[in-house]
């Protein structure tokens, strides 16, 4: 789950090895079993330190939302598939729509009515109201003819031929199995005749009774179409007998109903059609057209523009992890692609991964620059840079004497082989690196400090360098976090 530090020696550890090498050929083959001190060296270079833990994580999405309907109904069209990213506002799907575009249109008609019935009913009798009047009746009686015609068309619609075509069938099927009856057949063909029979005789009440639901809501309309002409016509009376204050309040309400008649058609034409609430990407769909579908969700928007990386780091690099701190995230599809973030938050209690204690956080990733498509649960490697410094003096911490409550010196190599103490301020130091703030520039050698080489080639560990009271090798421990050391441009 977890990776583990990489520390990069690099060219320090590389002259500290070549220095130590030479040194040990001269004294082991060149001078034969003779033990002898040796000074270990490394040269002083520059090159980048940079402090970091390491984790693994998971991408999840700033944002993401599971979308439905808000009304039931047969799915017409699904616009967008997975991976596809859509701005907000984008229609992504929309159910059949025909019947509540009828309802809408009858709405404003009705809406239309009421506000001239209002009209009407609230100026002065006159010619010109009466007319009017005549013509909102003419108007219903309009609508009772289109409603008339829809009766007549629902009586010889698809479903009529449908009918006629299941009497056929069940007419033919019945008079099979009587001739089966009086040809004395055997009982297994007597047997399917008589299923053909009940199966025929099924499909011909089942047509019969879709026929009759229909002819029953045509019927329906052309009643509604009637009361609203007997309703116009009550209109037309009512104002050739004078408008009373009632008339005027009923005529008021009607306005009212009609309204909110058209407000909810119109809510529930919208509620047809699905729109992306913000920019994102579809990360799943579950439906297709012809399929019913209501207000459970049919599809997943995510917002993986500004995704956020969930990661983990062992407890004991606690230290290494604070909000502000800039990480470097790769991810296992895309290797070799380095994605740049920042911590944002540090959750308050330890989680478990893999039964060992974790710090958990979150980073935010910078996706301006980046034109890949991620997807939500995407595995990750996380690096968190705790402190970095670049193109800064880099010795080796082996080189440190520690002087003072931190304060630090080091033996400079003279040009005549003569060590010369000097201090030095430390900036950001790592288990093999120091940053030297000043007191040494690349180039410059330092001890490392002496080893005694045998015949047998048996080492103890470096020895104190004589004529500094108190001092004694600085081993690196205490540095929170790992840390790597990338020398580069020369001394």
């Amino acid at each position: 789950m977890f990776r583990r530090r990489v520390f990069w020696i690099g060219l320090v550890v590389a002259l500290a090895l070549a220095g130590g090498g030479y040194g040990y050929y001269h004294a082991v083959y060149l001078r034969g079993q003779e033990p002898e001190d040796t000074l270990m060296t490394a040269q002083v270079a520059r090159g980048d330190l940079i402090l970091s833990v390491s984790g693994s994580g998971v991408l999840r999405p700033s944002s993401e939302k599971q979308l439905g309907f808000e009304t039931e109904g047969y799915v017409d069209e699904v616009l967008v598939e997975v991976s596809d990213r859509v701005q907000e506002g984008d229609l992504l799907a929309r159910l059949d729509a025909q019947d509540l575009e009828r309802a809408v249109f009858e709405a404003e008609l009705n809406l239309h009515a009421a506000r001239e019935h209002l009209a009407e009913t609230t100026e002065p009798v006159a010619d010109a109201e009466l007319a009017s009047a005549r013509s909102a009746l003419q108007s219903a009686r309009a609508a009772l003819t289109i409603a008339q015609y829809n009766y007549e068309n629902a009586q010889i619609s698809d479903l009529v031929a449908d009918v006629r075509s299941r009497q056929i069938a069940f007419q033919y099927a019945v008079d099979r199995y009587w001739e089966a009856e009086e040809n004395s057949s055997d009982s297994s063909t007597l047997e399917k005749r008589w299923n053909s029979w009940a199966s025929t005789e099924y499909e011909f009440n089942k047509a019969l009774q879709a026929l009759e639901v229909e002819r029953l809501e045509a019927a329906n309309q052309l009643d509604q179409a009637r009361n609203r002409v007997l309703q116009a016509e009550e209109d037309l009376a009512s104002l050739q007998g004078g408008a009373d204050e009632k008339t005027v309040l009923q005529a008021e309400l009607r306005v009212r109903r009609a309204e909110r008649a058209l407000e909810t058609a119109r809510q529930n034409l919208t509620a047809a059609e699905l729109r992306a609430p913000f920019a994102g990407t579809v990360v799943e769909v579950t439906a297709m057209a012809g399929q019913r579908a209501g207000t459970t969700a049919i599809l997943t928007l995510a917002n993986l523009d500004s995704a956020l990386v969930q990661f983990w780091v062992e407890e004991s690099d606690l230290t290494g992890v604070a909000v502000g701190h800039r990480v470097e995230i790769e991810f296992d599809g895309l290797p070799e692609k380095i994605f740049l973030g920042e911590v944002i938050r540090i959750d308050p209690a330890l989680v478990r991964v893999e039964n060992t204690l974790a710090v958990q956080a979150w980073a935010r990733l910078n996706l301006a620059a980046q034109q890949v498509n991620l997807f939500g649960d995407m595995n990750a490697i996380v690096e968190v840079i705790s402190a970095e410094a670049r193109e800064v003096v880099l010795a080796p911490v082996q080189a440190l004497r520690e002087i003072g409550d931190g304060q630090y010196a080091v033996f400079v190599v003279q040009p005549d082989g003569e060590l010369a103490l000097r201090p030095v301020e430390v900036g950001l130091k790592d288990f093999v690196n120091a940053e030297i703030l000043s007191g040494l520039e690349g180039g410059e050698v330092v001890s490392l400090g002496q080893r005694t080489v045998s015949s047998t080639t048996a080492e103890r560990a470096p020895q104190e360098i004589p004529g500094l009271p108190g001092g004694r090798m600085f081993d690196g421990g205490g540095v929170p976090g790992g840390g790597r050391a990338v020398p580069g441009g020369g001394p």
